[in-house]
Parts: structure tokens; sequence; C-alpha cells
């Protein structure tokens, strides 16, 4: 996972998940890109944790 400290403030400001972050959050230029990437990493991570799971 990378370190999205820039997201995190605002994040925690819109109360949302980084993922779920919009321009109207302050998500703005690279950050959308940050965002975008956030979203497809946490599913990744999800994705894994799941598969790890007993049935």
């Amino acid at each position: 996972m990378r370190n999205d400290q820039s997201l995190m403030p605002l994040a925690q400001d819109a109360r949302k998940p980084m993922f779920k972050l919009k321009a109207g959050d302050g998500a703005i230029g690279a950050h959308q890109d940050s965002v975008r990437r956030s979203c497809d990493e946490f599913e990744s991570l999800a994705s894994c944790v799941l598969a790890r799971l007993p049935d």
C-alpha cells in the first residue's frame, strides 16, 4: 500500500474514505489519480484478505 498522506486530511475533513473523495471534497488534479489508485489498491487488498478466509 502506498503512503497517501496527502489524501488523509481531505478524507478526514470530508468524513469519508479517501477512496471516495470527489473534486468537491478538495481532491483535484493529481489527487484524483491518487484517489483512483487508492480505490484500486484497497479493492485488491480486500480481495486478498477475503480469499484467505476459511469458507
